[in-house]
């Protein structure tokens, strides 16, 4: 489709009115006010989603109506006002186009925007959609029985199938969250029921057959609120990381766990860190989620897409 010389920008908001027990809709005011001030040559679209899947339909319809700038002008941006769910609608949406995908964080976790490494302040990313940076991200590509029976979906930060899965799991079914303390909660919680997993994964071709209470593979680092579960990933080094965490004791995981909140390794006997541009996970009683959602059934399907993705990231970045 030809550029239009004289379209200007448009910038879709698309936001979770109950996101960060609806903070969202009180900070949203001195937002649009931002970014009209900020972006006068720009059209600002604000659109309240009624659902989930209504938040999906305005992202994929935004994404769907944007057309190539004039030579010289802004790309069309995609705002996400919310939190990881709200986040992993957007790069599904904006994925392979050149679509721009901002996120004002709002969210129990905001893993993803912590590992891709932008703004997690609410007006520090609406700053930087002012600012205009942006730079390319790796995404996970994932393939299989996909909730909602699609075959496919992007993966922003990691997939879980084991103890942190269960651990997502329990907190997305809380009526009521606090935040990080919702997971610290929810981590204490799902140890009464730990019990290691026989896994079945071929990783780059070489099968791998093993019992672990985590098997994740990340793109971005973080899940459950800011746990460091694949501190090597990288968003744009082409390859996903993997943390195996072999059966060990209650006693040893709580130990362990602090640790992973924190920058950098964690050095134990019962973790291995492995990278591979693809991985198959499949084994028993496996529960998948990924961006803090329910992510479909084992076997599934793990590839690194290179680049996918542009974000608009700070000026520190």
């Amino acid at each position: 489709m030809a550029a239009d010389p004289h379209r200007r920008q448009v910038v879709t908001l698309v936001v979770n009115p109950k996101a960060g027990r609806a903070r969202a809709i009180h900070v949203l005011p001195k937002v649009e006010k931002a970014l009209r001030n900020g972006l006068p040559d720009s059209q600002i679209r604000i659109v309240r989603a009624t659902s989930y899947e209504d938040a999906r339909n305005q992202a994929n319809r935004a994404v769907a109506d944007s057309t190539p700038p004039a030579e010289g002008g802004r790309p069309d941006v995609l705002v996400m006002v919310g939190g990881d769910g709200m986040a992993a609608l957007g790069l599904n949406a904006c994925a392979g186009s050149p679509v721009r995908l901002a996120v004002i964080p709002m969210g129990t976790g905001d893993d993803f925007v912590h590992g891709a490494g932008m703004p997690r302040k609410p007006m520090d990313a609406v700053q930087a959609i002012i600012n205009g940076r942006t730079k390319f991200i790796d995404l996970s590509l994932v393939t299989g029985d996909i909730v909602g029976g699609d075959t496919q979906r992007y993966v922003g930060s990691i997939v879980s199938t084991g103890y942190d899965a269960m651990v997502n799991h329990r907190v997305n079914k809380m009526k009521v969250r606090f935040g990080t303390l919702s997971y610290a909660w929810a981590l204490l919680a799902e140890m009464a029921e730990l019990r290691p997993r026989n896994y079945r994964l071929v990783i780059d071709g070489e099968r791998l057959e093993t019992r672990a209470v985590i098997a994740a593979v990340g793109n971005a680092g973080y899940v459950g609120g800011g746990i460091h579960l694949t501190p090597a990933a990288d968003v744009t080094d082409g390859l996903l990381d993997i943390m195996l965490i072999a059966p060990v004791s209650r006693w040893t995981l709580i130990r362990l766990f602090p640790l992973l909140f924190r920058t950098g390794f964690v050095k134990h006997p019962a973790i291995t860190q492995r990278r591979a541009r693809e991985v198959i996970v499949d084994g028993d009683d496996l529960v998948p989620m990924a961006d803090g959602e329910e992510l479909g059934r084992a076997p599934l399907r793990v590839r690194c897409e290179p680049g996918a993705l542009t974000i608009v990231v700070g000026d520190d970045e």
